[in-house]
């Protein structure tokens, strides 16, 4: 389940060996026999939320998002204010519906309006969604979801 801020951008999470962390992990995950489902519930910062992506299936509720950097970091960086967060997050393509467009997502839950809003309702979806899509997944042998998520995650990220 991914919903984080990501890890703080500081000297000391660096030099604590973050980076190598998150490396295991990403090779851990997309290694692994058993079948996986990742659930981007909200946002999805840095790399702290790139490190638990690598999954069989990535779900994601309607109004979650997942970048290696936040718009409202890259905002900073390039205009010295956070004012220009919501164009740059359009222009990253961190939205639900940009990462399912391009490939990184294949499930968007509906919020109807909002989660916090009807958490209840929004909870069953969920459930029903985890339970299809790992049904699914234990259905297929073991050796063709590895090969499966191999090839999805060695392609990420270039022509869809």
């Amino acid at each position: 389940v991914i919903d984080t801020a990501g890890a703080a951008l500081s000297k000391a999470a660096e030099e604590g060996g973050l980076a190598a962390e998150i490396a295991r992990s990403l090779a851990d995950l997309v290694m692994l026999d058993a079948p996986t489902v990742c659930l981007l519930l909200g946002e999805g910062a840095g790399g702290a939320a790139l490190a638990l992506l690598p999954a069989d299936r990535v779900l994601c509720a309607q109004h979650g998002w997942l970048s290696p950097l936040p718009p409202e970091g890259a905002s900073a960086i390039l205009y010295r204010t956070i004012d220009f967060a919501p164009e740059i997050a359009k222009t990253q393509g961190v939205r639900a519906t940009d990462l399912k467009r391009d490939g990184i997502v294949d499930r968007i839950i509906p919020e109807l309006p909002d989660a916090a809003y009807e958490p209840e309702a929004f909870c069953e979806r969920v459930a029903r969604t985890l339970e299809y899509e790992i049904i699914g997944l234990m259905r297929r042998p073991p050796e063709d979801r590895l090969a499966t998520r191999l090839t999805r995650y060695r392609h990420l990220g270039g022509p869809v």
